[in-house]
């Protein structure tokens, strides 16, 4: 579920290493701290550490905590990250962190979720996202997935299997797809239909839980995917709907110069997507769906 996190936290009494701007190394709460210079002056402007592959920054009186709670935890993001073991892994961090981390404020989270499924015939039907053309995402000169970059939100999907062997040398036995959302908890928070993330006990709410999971799974199914549409079955003038919608550099464009034709041509268009027969985007929908609803179960929520 949870994967990177970014949080901050105001440190009430600060170690007299930091108010004399020392340029050495220290320790604190357990942990090394080095100094960070300012490029220009030469400067200190902060200290940072590391708690394995978590990145510590501190700057002034605040600590900027960044990376992914479920490889810090489980060391890997491609086993199921359930809510006990969130909550597990909440409760180890704020043991080791030199605050309390359930009174931090969440800047950004990411989501997402594993199946087992080749990733390519997925990634091969994503067309656009609120009329944004995804970005190859590479790894190793090879394309291994796609991002949607939007105002509010990313959203990627990935060969999760390809990105293990490349990024970590380990050869997974079974081809696995992973989808993510990440978003700034600023746009969660003042958005209609909110899902409040404030800080991170936050996180560990059921029913909040429960919501980032559904929002996961809407963008999924928000995503324009190309339909196997018999187009043996399609009229001349629907066959134009179609190829007007599927360019959509050229449907934008229509949209702003003739808007009362563009919206009866939509409800064209989504009535002949209904008539997909593609039985392969449905098998995909029903994996994503049985692995938001495992990763659901896990909180007993009746």
């Amino acid at each position: 579920m949870y994967d990177t996190l970014k949080i901050k936290y105001q440190v009430t009494h600060l170690p007299k290493e930091v108010i004399e701007s020392t340029e050495q190394s220290f320790i604190w709460k357990g942990l090394t701290w080095n100094p960070t210079f300012n490029d220009a002056t030469q400067k200190v402007n902060g200290y940072k550490t590391r708690v394995n592959n978590l990145d510590l920054r501190l700057k002034g009186n605040t600590i900027f905590c960044n990376n992914s709670l479920q490889k810090w935890y489980m060391g890997n993001n491609y086993e199921p990250f359930t809510y006990i073991e969130v909550v597990k892994a909440i409760e180890k961090l704020n043991q080791i962190l030199p605050f309390n981390v359930y009174d931090a404020k969440v800047i950004l989270l990411a989501v997402g979720i594993v199946i087992e499924a080749e990733a390519k015939p997925i990634l091969d039907t994503w067309l656009s996202l609120n009329g944004k053309q995804p970005i190859p995402m590479l790894g190793a000169n090879k394309q291994y997935g796609k991002k949607f970059y939007l105002t509010d939100y990313n959203v990627k999907g990935y060969d999760k299997t390809y990105e293990v062997k490349t990024h970590d040398r380990k050869k997974l036995n079974r081809q696995l797809f992973r989808f993510e959302l990440e978003i700034y908890t600023r746009n969660l928070n003042k958005r209609k239909n909110a899902i409040d993330i404030y800080s991170v006990k936050d996180l560990i709410d059921k029913y909040k839980y429960q919501m980032l999971l559904d929002e996961l799974q809407n963008k999924y199914e928000k995503i324009d995917k190309q339909q196997a549409i018999p187009l043996s079955q399609l009229t001349n003038k629907e066959k134009e709907i179609l190829a007007l919608f599927q360019n959509k550099e050229i449907l934008q464009q229509y949209k702003e110069d003739h808007y009362e034709s563009y919206r009866k041509k939509r409800t064209t268009y989504n009535k002949i997507k209904k008539q997909s027969n593609s039985q392969f985007l449905s098998y995909i929908k029903q994996k994503l769906k049985e692995s938001v609803q495992a990763l659901f179960n896990t909180c007993n929520i009746t």
